[in-house]
C-alpha cells in the first residue's frame, strides 16, 4: 500500500511540473506575439514598399561605383532614377552609347532580406553579358557583374548598403548630385586619355627631391585593371623588371582612381586619385610626404630592348610573319599599324599578311627581303622587297636595297599607296624589337616592332626557327 502510494505521489508532482512548463510555455508565446505583432506577409509589403519609396526619394537619383570582380576588374560608375515602382532610368560610363539615361525595368522582393533586382536588359547587364569576356582563362564569364543586390539599411552618410547576390561584396548607392550626368561624361573623357594615348609606352613615375622611379605599366585586358612592373636592381644583369602585379581603376570627373600603388620602397599607397594634367598629359598626385606620382605616356622602352639579337642571327630565325587580325597576337598590334596596312593592302592588292625572310639562298646568295603576298607587282603576285639591316642596340634600322627580281617590283599605278607602307617600315629612326617569348598557344616567339618616330606604331609578329 505503502509504494502504491508513492507512486501516486510521483505521478502527482510530474503533473504539476508538466503544468508549469505550459504556463512557462504560454508566457514565452506571448512575447513571441509581442515582437511579431504583424503577419509576416505585411512585414515583407512594408519592406518591400520602405525600399521603393526610398530608392524614389533622391531628386537626382543615385550613383555607384560598382567593381564586378574582387581582383579581376576595376570600377563601373552608374547614375540610377528611380521613377516609378518599376520604372528605373540609367546610364553608365561603360561604354559612350551607356552615357544617355535609359529606362529599364526594376523590382523589389522580399526573400531572406530585401533584394533590389534589375529585372530587364540594362548597362548594369552588360557587366555579366557572356558575349563580352575578355578575363583570361574565363571564357563565358562576363565581368563577373551582377544585377541583384541584397539591402541592409543606411550609413550616417545616408549612403544605401547593398550586397550583391551572388559574392556578397558591397554596392553603396549615393545620392546624386545635379551634375551626376555631366560628371558621367568628364569621367569617361578620361578612358581616351589613359588608354588611347600617343605612345604604346607607359609608365608609372615616382619622384621626390630629384630622384626618379620608373615602373612600366599596361592593360592586359579590357577589364579596367593595369599590369604593374616596377625595376629592381639586379646583381647579374643589372636592372631587370619585378613582378607583376594587377590593379583596377576607375574614372572620376577629374581622373582617374586606382585601388592601390606600391613604391619603390616597398610600401602600399591605398586608392589614390590622380587628376589629369592638360600641360604634361598626364595623371598626377601628390601624396602626403611630397612624393609625385605620375602615369602617362613614355617615348620608349623603360629598360633597352634587344630582339633584333636573335631576329638578325640566321641560325635562330628563317623568318617571321605578320597577320591581320590574328586571334592571338592581333592586340599587339596598334590601331594606327592597322589602319595603314588596311589601306595599304586594299590599294595594292596584297593580302592580310606579309612575311620578313632572314639570308633565305637565293640565286647562290643569301637575302632579306619582305614578301607582301597578293597581285601587287608587275607579274601581278608577290612584292619582293630587298632589304638591309642596321644594328643600333637599341632600335633596328631596316633600309630598302631594291627588289629580289624584275616580276618583284610593284606596279606603278600601286607605288604612291605601297610606299606609304614601305616608308614607316624604312623608316630611319627604327624599330625597338622586343622579344616576348612563347606568348601564345603556340610554340612560336612573339616579337613586337614599335616606330621610334611614332610610338603609337606597333605591330606584332610570329618567329620561325630554321
Amino acid at each position: 500500500m505503502r509504494k502504491i502510494t508513492a507512486t501516486f505521489q510521483r505521478a502527482g508532482y510530474g503533473a504539476v511540473w508538466f503544468l508549469v512548463m505550459l504556463a512557462v510555455a504560454a508566457c514565452q508565446d506571448n512575447k513571441v506575439e509581442e515582437v511579431f505583432d504583424k503577419p509576416a506577409s505585411e512585414r515583407s509589403l512594408e519592406n518591400i514598399t520602405s525600399l521603393r519609396e526610398l530608392l524614389k526619394s533622391s531628386e537626382h537619383g543615385w550613383t555607384a561605383s560598382y567593381k564586378p570582380s574582387r581582383t579581376e576588374t576595376g570600377y563601373y560608375q552608374f547614375v540610377f532614377r528611380f521613377l516609378e515602382d518599376s520604372v528605373v532610368e540609367m546610364a553608365s560610363d561603360f561604354s559612350q552609347e551607356d552615357l544617355t539615361l535609359r529606362q529599364s525595368n526594376y523590382d523589389v522582393i522580399q526573400g531572406s532580406t530585401t533584394k533590389l533586382s534589375f529585372s530587364t536588359f540594362s548597362a548594369l547587364h552588360k557587366l555579366s553579358d557572356s558575349n563580352f569576356s575578355p578575363i583570361p582563362g574565363d571564357a563565358g564569364s562576363g565581368l563577373k557583374g551582377d544585377f541583384e543586390f541584397l539591402y541592409y539599411g543606411t550609413n550616417d552618410g545616408g549612403d544605401l548598403i547593398f550586397r550583391t547576390n551572388r559574392t556578397q561584396d558591397t554596392v553603396l548607392f549615393k545620392r546624386a548630385t545635379p551634375t551626376a550626368l555631366a560628371d558621367l561624361t568628364a569621367a569617361y573623357d578620361n578612358i581616351g586619355r589613359i588608354t588611347g594615348g600617343r605612345s604604346v609606352y607607359r609608365a608609372l613615375e615616382e619622384s621626390k627631391n630629384g630622384v626618379v622611379a620608373r615602373s612600366a605599366f599596361d592593360f592586359p585586358y579590357d577589364g579596367r585593371v593595369i599590369s604593374i612592373r616596377s625595376v629592381i636592381e639586379t646583381e647579374e644583369n643589372g636592372a631587370a623588371f619585378g613582378d607583376e602585379y594587377i590593379t583596377g581603376y576607375g574614372f572620376t570627373r577629374n581622373g582617374i582612381f586606382v585601388d592601390s600603388v606600391r613604391l619603390s620602397n616597398g610600401s602600399v599607397v591605398e586608392r589614390p586619385e590622380f587628376v589629369y594634367n592638360e600641360d604634361e598629359a598626364r595623371f598626377e598626385t601628390t601624396l602626403a610626404d611630397g612624393t609625385l606620382l605620375a602615369i602617362g605616356d613614355i617615348d620608349g622602352p623603360i629598360l633597352p630592348v634587344d630582339g633584333q639579337t636573335v631576329l638578325l642571327d640566321p641560325t635562330l630565325t628563317a623568318d617571321v610573319f605578320f597577320s591581320f587580325g590574328d586571334p592571338d597576337i592581333g592586340s599587339l598590334t596598334t590601331p594606327a599599324f592597322e589602319e595603314l596596312y588596311y589601306n595599304t593592302a586594299v590599294q595594292v592588292g596584297m593580302t592580310a599578311s606579309f612575311t620578313l625572310w632572314i639570308q633565305l639562298p637565293f640565286g647562290g646568295t643569301n637575302i632579306d627581303y619582305f614578301a607582301f603576298g597578293g597581285t601587287g607587282s608587275v607579274a601581278n603576285g608577290t612584292i619582293r622587297q630587298l632589304l638591309t639591316f642596321e644594328d643600333k642596340g637599341d632600335r633596328l634600322v631596316i633600309h630598302r636595297n631594291g627588289f629580289r627580281d624584275a616580276n618583284s617590283v610593284p606596279k606603278p599605278e600601286v607605288e604612291e599607296a605601297y610606299n606609304a607602307l614601305l616608308d614607316v617600315l624604312t623608316d630611319p629612326e627604327g624599330f625597338y624589337v622586343e622579344n616576348l617569348g612563347r606568348a601564345t598557344r603556340y610554340t612560336n616567339l612573339v616579337f613586337t616592332f614599335t616606330s621610334v618616330k611614332d610610338p603609337s606604331i606597333r605591330f606584332g609578329v610570329y618567329h620561325e626557327a630554321p
